[in-house]
């Protein structure tokens, strides 16, 4: 694919996207295992003191030249401050994403989040659970990445790099100030734990366009996932999403299929779908509070006509541990998801 081409494609959606916000916010294949970006009310609901998180998405190789159009690093830290004695608890979470495409635009956001998780019958079965986030979003452009109309010679076809005059963007950098809150509900039976929760995104809005005033929409999330043991060592993770944003919405459904080897350590296969966009393949491993998942999208669109093989890798580690005095139950009185 010639160079300038891929240049202009890449130009033309970053506008469209800082324009018309019919796109959806960042998102994760893998969003079960970016608690903190999924749903506020997560922070702290951890089966264990603390848990971090890293995430690292790249995609649309065939698109730009030597590399990937879009990657996505996000790290993610939260903690539990129950007490051995308690039923009830309360967490505190941090995230940070970093969204950037080969044509320049970069979004940043730095999210600081707490969530209160309520005990409801006093037996350790049912909780109910509230958080709310506080955040900053910035949006950069980088002039220099970009291709602009004036800079090609219709007559010739020719590209001049230095004669790019663009005035239409007015400024390159814009920030906001950004407001989540969500509420989950967990019921924990013997062989069965289930998880049902949902999330209200950008609860300030913010004004984020570049070439005209373009509001940020308000994102809608709802989320559910179950792990059941179908015997000693086998068990199933069913998981789904449901996103709506402005025009846009997305459906993510999918299982895990996995084998305890011991009370420590398990591996898991699973696959899954984007509604009318990928399918999604994943492997995975837990060893002792450490979790390693591999996702591949295959995009299942009609960009596939125009290259071959374009979709997603996504990789994904997080480590769940203990204070070395934390007595057990290591958060008291509640079996959060291993």
């Amino acid at each position: 694919m010639d160079r300038n081409f891929t240049r202009i494609t890449v130009l033309l959606w970053v506008i469209f996207c800082s324009g018309q916000l019919f796109a959806q916010d960042i998102h994760f294949s893998q969003f079960y295992d970016s608690p903190i970006n999924l749903n506020p009310a997560l922070a702290g609901h951890v089966e264990g003191k603390y848990r971090v998180n890293l995430m690292y998405r790249a995609q649309w190789p065939q698109i730009s030249q030597g590399g990937y159009t879009y990657t996505t690093p996000s790290a993610s830290f939260d903690i539990n401050f129950g007490k051995p004695t308690q039923g009830n608890s309360w967490g505190l979470g941090a995230a940070i994403v970093n969204d950037r495409t080969a044509g320049g635009l970069s979004t940043l956001e730095a999210l600081l989040g707490g969530a209160y998780h309520f005990n409801i019958d006093g037996r350790e079965i049912n909780y109910i659970s509230g958080g709310v986030q506080i955040g900053l979003v910035q949006k950069r452009i980088n002039r220099g990445n970009l291709s602009f109309g004036n800079q090609f010679d219709p007559s010739t076809g020719e590209f001049n790099s230095g004669t790019n005059v663009e005035t239409g963007l007015t400024f390159t950098d814009v920030s906001y100030p950004d407001a989540r809150v969500g509420v989950t509900w967990a019921t924990y039976l013997d062989g069965v734990d289930f998880r049902l929760g949902a999330a209200y995104i950008h609860l300030l809005g913010g004004e984020e366009g570049f070439i005209r005033d373009s509001e940020l929409p308000a994102r809608l999330v709802a989320h559910a996932d179950l792990k059941a043991m179908l015997g000693q060592h086998i068990f199933i993770r069913p998981h789904v999403l449901y996103m709506t944003q402005a025009q846009a919405a997305q459906l993510n459904f999918g299982t895990h299929i996995g084998y305890a080897i011991s009370p420590k350590t398990a591996a898991y296969i699973g696959g899954g779908m984007r509604s009318d966009d990928a399918i999604i393949a994943v492997l995975g491993l837990d060893f002792w509070g450490l979790r390693l998942g591999l996702s591949r999208d295959f995009t299942n669109t009609l960009l596939t006509d125009v290259a071959s093989n374009i979709g997603a890798f996504e990789f994904s580690l997080s480590y769940t541990g203990a204070a070395a005095n934390r007595a057990k139950p290591l958060l008291p009185a509640i079996r959060f998801f291993d």
